[in-house]
């Protein structure tokens, strides 16, 4: 008799285990119900294909440049397209066209501001206060 209420019990804890992994790969997965935070020293974001379309970096300070946290995005060929950087001295905006010719770039360090825009053939304009 003792024998099978072992086997009873070992049998029922077994469809129970049974039970709670086929519940697990029926069941729809579920979000979170609200976002987290990632925090990281760093971002990248690949498109399909594995190329590297998106980064969010901090460049080390050395020769003169402080700490900066830099985003860029990038073209499918790998050349940045809009850059958006700040330290503790200025911030600067950048953005190229597909011709790697033509830039715009808003720029503020310390107490200066410019807006420099340059097309193809070399026509420039400097805008300052």
């Amino acid at each position: 008799m003792k024998r099978e209420m072992v086997l009873t019990a070992l049998t029922m804890t077994n469809l129970l285990l049974l039970n709670g992994l086929v519940l697990g790969r029926v069941l729809p997965a579920v979000a979170q119900g609200e976002p987290g935070i990632l925090r990281g020293s760093g971002l990248e974001i690949v498109d399909g294909e594995g190329r590297l379309r998106a980064t969010i970096t901090i460049q080390p300070p050395g020769d003169g440049v402080t700490e900066t946290a830099l985003l860029r995005l990038m073209q499918p060929n790998g050349q940045p397209a809009v850059k958006i950087g700040a330290s503790p001295t200025g911030a600067g905006l950048s953005f190229v066209g597909g011709d790697d010719q033509s830039y715009v770039i808003l720029d503020a360090d310390g107490a200066e501001t410019r807006l420099r825009m340059v097309e193809p053939g070399g026509r420039e304009r400097l805008i300052t206060p």
